[in-house]
């Protein structure tokens, strides 16, 4: 069921002229993308979702029914010198209609307020179609003055989010130019954060190395930016990955879930806290609200396959990863962990099929693993690789090939140096034989009393609060009727939300309640109502029967024609010129 209330954003085209922009265009979008999904109560898709559809021509509506959202927001961005031009339109997924659309010509320096402007726009146009949220006044967004240290930022953060290590170098240097432009800029330090984290984490650099950099970016940061969802995200990673710090990352992840509750990441995260736990179901209430969010993220698929495998749910591991693999078939991550829910399962046919998609160095120890865990067969190649694997393949290797002491000192080690393949080791099938041991039991000591706690994972429909008072309400309620029925004010086919809300002087988010809670409508509707019924009346004047039943609509109001037949037909039943005609012969 789609959630009306939504909306995914396309990345928007790069027009510049110049391929080099493209990461400046991906930025806009997701910035646009990171501004809405901090506003309670609308959907909004994350960037890897929606960017999925880069360059491909699919209809909006098929769109829609893929990610679940009632709307969807295209644009094109063209920067020049120091200026910047945005195209945006707003489509709806059901019929293909456009909501809205607008261009903003500005100088680059005006870059954090655009953005906020056009996220404001967008989301007044989904509320007055969709039913009530509140839209804060501040998103505060993190800026800088100095327009390029900010696109230096927007190149790291396109090139961090390839994940090769060739590309977390060059984001490396492009969050170094960032911050050299402008030290005080909060994201650039984030961005080198994060990807030191991650590769001190799976050892695609030095541990400690990776890590000191990592608490040495966060930390200059201090605690002026704890308002920010980055911030704790951030620290959550770094205290999660990178320190098996569980509590105080789920501390962090909540405080950024709090911040901003469509932050599919953070809710990732939680999941795989969960996960380490032992708290499986907990752990699918998460990543199940992730992948509403983000339904194409590869590594959302993975964590609730990795749910299902720890608690030997292998043939609901195996339709979660397929999902994964319809997405990028060749993905390792999805094909390792595959490969092994079928050697537990003993389907020889279906594993070979699965290694045999994965890389050759790769499936050569797969093979033999096999035989060793089916036919006790030792194995003849030594795993020199340990960590070009995502779980634990070169200890289940030498165990199964009856090297168990062997195995027991790697699992040691990689438990020891917090490695990512072990963070699950407690509940790991593969490592079953290996529990009775003490080492075992010693390494899983200080998990025994992990005990995260069980905050709300699921976001519930709570009874919107009184915003107005029994007074208000009357009184608010006349002075709509007034504009309504004696200056007749809808007729303006500019008027928003907005505009409204300042002739009755009340807030929007006000406003908004007052007509969708207590006077049951939504701004749309409610609006054109009154449109519907003063075109009835001019339709039925013999003064205007000179004139075209469109040209009365858009007298009444309406600016569109799809938008008035369809209004029309949805309150009467019929079409205008039906109606007209049954008045006629009344």
């Amino acid at each position: 069921m789609i959630n009306q209330k939504s909306i995914a954003v396309l990345p928007f085209n790069n027009t510049s002229g110049d391929i080099e922009n493209q990461y400046f265009a991906d930025g806009i979008s997701e910035e646009i993308i990171n501004t809405l999904s901090k506003i309670n109560g609308l959907k909004v898709t994350s960037r890897t979702s929606s960017f999925i559809y880069r360059d491909r021509q699919i209809d909006v509506r098929h769109i829609g029914n893929e990610l679940g959202v009632s709307t969807v927001l295209e644009g094109s961005v063209r920067k020049a010198a120091k200026r910047i031009r945005i195209a945006t339109q707003l489509i709806r997924t059901d019929t293909g209609f456009q909501i809205w659309s607008e261009s903003f010509d500005r100088e680059l320096v005006d870059i954090f307020d655009l953005q906020d402007e056009i996220s404001r726009l967008i989301a007044d146009k989904i509320r007055e179609h969709f039913g009530h949220f509140d839209i804060q006044d501040d998103f505060q967004t993190p800026r800088t003055s100095k327009t390029d240290a900010y696109q230096a930022y927007l190149k790291g953060r396109y090139f961090q989010l390839q994940w090769t290590n060739d590309s977390i170098q060059k984001a490396h240097e492009a969050y170094k130019e960032s911050i050299a432009i402008d030290p005080h800029y909060p994201m650039p330090y984030l961005g080198l954060s994060q990807s030191f984290v991650h590769q001190a984490a799976w050892n695609q650099a030095d541990r400690m190395k990776g890590l000191y950099m990592a608490q040495h970016f966060i930390k200059h940061l201090g605690k002026d930016f704890e308002h920010l969802a980055d911030f704790h995200y951030t620290k959550g990673l770094y205290a999660f990955i990178g320190n098996w710090s569980f509590q105080k990352a789920q501390e962090h992840l909540s405080k950024a879930l709090k911040i901003n509750a469509n932050y599919a990441e953070a809710l990732e995260f939680q999941a795989d806290l969960y996960n380490v736990a032992g708290a499986f179901d907990k752990a699918k209430d998460y990543i199940d609200q992730a992948l509403s969010l983000n339904p194409n993220a590869l590594n959302h698929h993975y964590t609730k396959a990795l749910g299902y495998y720890f608690s030997s749910k292998y043939s609901e591991a195996i339709e979660t990863l397929d999902k994964a693999l319809q997405i990028l078939n060749d993905w390792q991550m999805a094909l390792e962990l595959k490969a092994l829910c079928f050697l537990i399962l003993g389907d020889e046919p279906a594993f070979r099929n699965t290694v045999v998609l994965a890389k050759e160095d790769t499936r050569s120890i797969f093979y033999e693993l096999w035989h060793a865990y089916h036919h006790k067969k030792p194995g003849t190649i030594e795993v020199t690789n340990a960590y070009d694997f995502y779980m634990a393949v070169p200890v289940y290797h030498k165990l199964y090939s009856g090297l168990e002491k062997e195995a027991l000192m790697d699992m040691e080690e990689g438990v020891n140096q917090r490695a990512g393949q072990f963070l699950g080791f407690r509940f790991d099938p593969l490592l079953a034989p290996l529990r009775k041991s003490e080492v075992f039991k010693k390494l899983e000591t200080p998990f025994r009393s992990l005990s995260l706690h069980s905050g709300n994972s699921q976001k519930t429909e709570s009874a919107q609060p009184e915003v107005l008072s029994e007074e208000e309400i009357q009184s608010f309620s006349l002075a709509l009727e007034d504009l309504m029925k004696k200056q007749k004010v809808y007729v303006d086919a500019q008027m928003s939300l907005r505009s409204l809300a300042d002739q009755v002087e009340l807030h929007p988010n006000k406003l908004s309640w007052l007509i969708n809670n207590k006077l049951g409508k939504g701004f749309n509707e409610y609006v054109n109502d009154y449109r519907l019924k003063d075109f009835q009346n001019r339709a039925l004047d013999p003064e205007n029967s000179h004139l075209t039943l469109l040209g009365l609509a858009y007298d009444s109001g309406f600016n569109s024609k799809s938008v008035f037949n369809d209004f029309f037909k949805k309150k009467t039943g019929m079409t205008p010129k039906a109606w007209l005609k049954s008045q006629s012969s009344t």
